[in-house]
C-alpha cells in the first residue's frame, strides 16, 4: 500500500475539493452570464421586432429593403418558400453544403417551427441556429404567402463575452487554487515539520540515546506532546539508571559479601598472631614493638575496610524515629570539630531551629553525613571553609555541605555513586553509593554539584511527609 505523508493528506484533500469548487462554480457562473446576456438580448430584440411590426414596415418593405434594414438593425435575413426552398438571403457567406436547401432547412429548423407558425399562440417563435461556424438567435416571423420570414441576429458578440469570461474566471480560479495550494502547503509544513523533529527524536531514542530531548518551541498540542516525549525520556533514563545501579550494587554486594568472608578470617588470624608477638620477650625491643603496632594499625584499616564491605552488602532494616534534624547533625560535626581545626578548616554553621521534626534513622544519617564531610576534608588538603546548612524546599527538606576544595572533573560526577569509583590512593569507593542507598531508603535523594578549583556542593534530600517501611 502506498505511503502518504501527512502534510499530503491534508493539503490534497482541501486542494481537490477547492478546484472542483472553484470549476463548478465558474460553469455556472458563466452559464448564469450566457443566459442572462441572451435573455437580455432576445427581449430587446423582441421589443423593436414588435415596433416595426406594428408599424408595418416589414410587410410594406420588407423585400424591396432588405439591405437597408439588415445594415440599419444589424441582422440577417432570410425567406424560404412553403418547401423550405430559400427564396432570398443577405447573408452572402454561406458554403455550397449549408446553401443546399434541404441541408439548410435542417439548420433552420423549419420542421420544427412550423407548427408554431401556422397555429400562432401569441409567443414569439425563437430559436439558436449556427450558420457558417457563426453563432445566430433566429426570429421566426409568421407565415405570409405561405413563406417563412427569418430574422438572424448574430450572437458572436454574446460568445466572444462568454469565450473572455471564461478565461477571465478560469484564470482566477487557476491563480487562487494555486495561492491556496501554497497556504496549505505552508500550513502542512508547520504542522508536520515538529513531527517530523519529534519522529527524529523518537528514533535517536530508540538506538538507545536516552539523553535526547526534543526542541519544540510550539504552544499547541504538538508541543504538549513534545514535552511529554521529553518527559517520557527523561524518565526512561532515570529508569535505565536506577535499574544500571540496582544491579551494579547486587553485584558489588554479591562480590563485597564474599571479599569480607575470605578476608575477614586470615584478618582474625594476623592480628592475634601480632598480638601474641608483641607479648613475646624476644620482640620486647622497641623497634620491633613498632613494627607490630604498624601491623595491628594496618589489620584495623583493613578490618575497617571489610566492614564497610559488610555493611554494603548487608544493609540493616531502618530504624525510624521522629525527631528533630539539627542535633544529629551537630553530634557529628562536635565529634569532628577537633580534626576540622587540625586539616586548618572553618566551619560555618546554618541549623535552624525552626525546621520540622521528620521520621530518619538517626544512625544511618549519621554515617552518611560523615562521609560526606570526610569527603569534603579531603577535598580541602590545605585548608579552607565547610558551609553546612539545612534548607527547605517545598515537600522536602535538605542538607546542603559546600566546601571550597578542589573540585570534582566534569566527567567524574556522573560515576560518582558507582560503587568501588574512586580517584583517591585509599578508600574503597563505596562511601557515595552508601550515602546514595541510605538517602533513597528513607525516600530522598543526594545531589551533587561542583567546579573544578572552586569546590563541590552536595545536597542530602529528605521528604517531609512520614514514610511506613
Amino acid at each position: 500500500m502506498r505511503r502518504y505523508s501527512i502534510q499530503t493528506k491534508i493539503v490534497l484533500p482541501f486542494l481537490l475539493l477547492f478546484a472542483l469548487v472553484a470549476v463548478v462554480l465558474s460553469l455556472v457562473a458563466i452559464e448564469i452570464f450566457a443566459w442572462k446576456y441572451s435573455e437580455q438580448f432576445t427581449r430587446e430584440t423582441e421589443a423593436w421586432l414588435d415596433t416595426i411590426m406594428e408599424t408595418g414596415y416589414f410587410e410594406m418593405y420588407f423585400e424591396e429593403n432588405q439591405e437597408k434594414i439588415k445594415r440599419t438593425y444589424s441582422v440577417e435575413i432570410m425567406i424560404f418558400g412553403s418547401d423550405y426552398t430559400l427564396n432570398a438571403t443577405t447573408l452572402d457567406r454561406l458554403s455550397d453544403v449549408e446553401q443546399d436547401w434541404t441541408n439548410l432547412a435542417d439548420k433552420m429548423r423549419l420542421h420544427e417551427v412550423k407548427p408554431s407558425l401556422e397555429n400562432p399562440d401569441g409567443k414569439s417563435v425563437i430559436r439558436d441556429v449556427t450558420l457558417d461556424g457563426k453563432p445566430y438567435k433566429v426570429f421566426y416571423l409568421p407565415l405570409k404567402l405561405g413563406r417563412f420570414h427569418c430574422i438572424l441576429r448574430p450572437m458572436e458578440a454574446i460568445s466572444e463575452a462568454k469565450r473572455t469570461l471564461t478565461w477571465y474566471i478560469f484564470s482566477i480560479a487557476v491563480l487562487v487554487t494555486g495561492l491556496v495550494a501554497l497556504i496549505s502547503h505552508l500550513i502542512g509544513k508547520n504542522l508536520t515539520n515538529p513531527i517530523k523533529v519529534l519522529v527524529d527524536s523518537t528514533a535517536r531514542v530508540a538506538t538507545g540515546d536516552l539523553d535526547e530531548q526534543c526542541e519544540l518551541k510550539t504552544h499547541d498540542e504538538i508541543g504538549d506532546l513534545a514535552a511529554a516525549f521529553n518527559q517520557m525520556t527523561r524518565d526512561l533514563k532515570q529508569s535505565r539508571d536506577q535499574l544500571i545501579q540496582a544491579e551494579r550494587l547486587a553485584t558489588a554486594g554479591k562480590m563485597s559479601a564474599s571479599f569480607a568472608h575470605e578476608i575477614r578470617n586470615p584478618l582474625s588470624s594476623m592480628r592475634m598472631l601480632a598480638q601474641m608477638l608483641m607479648q613475646k620477650p624476644e620482640m620486647s625491643q622497641e623497634r620491633h614493638q613498632q613494627s607490630l603496632r604498624y601491623i595491628l594499625e594496618e589489620i584495623e584499616r583493613i578490618d575497617t575496610i571489610v566492614k564497610g564491605l559488610m555493611d554494603f552488602a548487608r544493609p540493616t532494616a531502618l530504624n525510624l524515629t521522629r525527631q528533630p534534624l539539627a542535633p544529629t547533625l551537630q553530634a557529628v560535626l562536635d565529634l569532628m570539630e577537633a580534626n576540622l581545626a587540625h586539616h586548618k578548616i572553618a566551619l560555618v554553621l546554618d541549623l535552624s531551629t525552626e525546621t520540622p521534626e521528620i521520621q530518619f534513622d538517626s544512625d544511618k544519617l549519621k554515617q552518611a553525613f560523615m562521609n560526606v564531610v570526610l569527603n569534603a576534608m579531603e577535598a580541602m588538603p590545605q585548608g579552607g571553609v565547610l558551609t553546612v546548612s539545612v534548607v527547605l524546599d517545598e515537600d522536602r527538606i535538605g542538607i546542603k555541605v559546600v566546601d571550597t576544595g578542589i573540585g570534582i572533573p566534569p566527567e567524574d560526577l556522573a560515576q560518582l555513586f558507582e560503587p568501588f569509583f574512586t580517584k583517591k590512593t585509599r578508600g574503597t569507593g563505596l562511601g557515595l553509593a552508601n550515602v546514595k542507598r541510605i538517602f533513597e531508603e528513607h525516600g530522598g535523594s543526594v545531589e551533587i554539584k561542583s567546579t573544578v578549583g572552586e569546590g563541590t556542593e552536595v545536597s542530602l534530600w529528605m521528604p517531609l511527609m512520614e514514610r511506613f517501611v
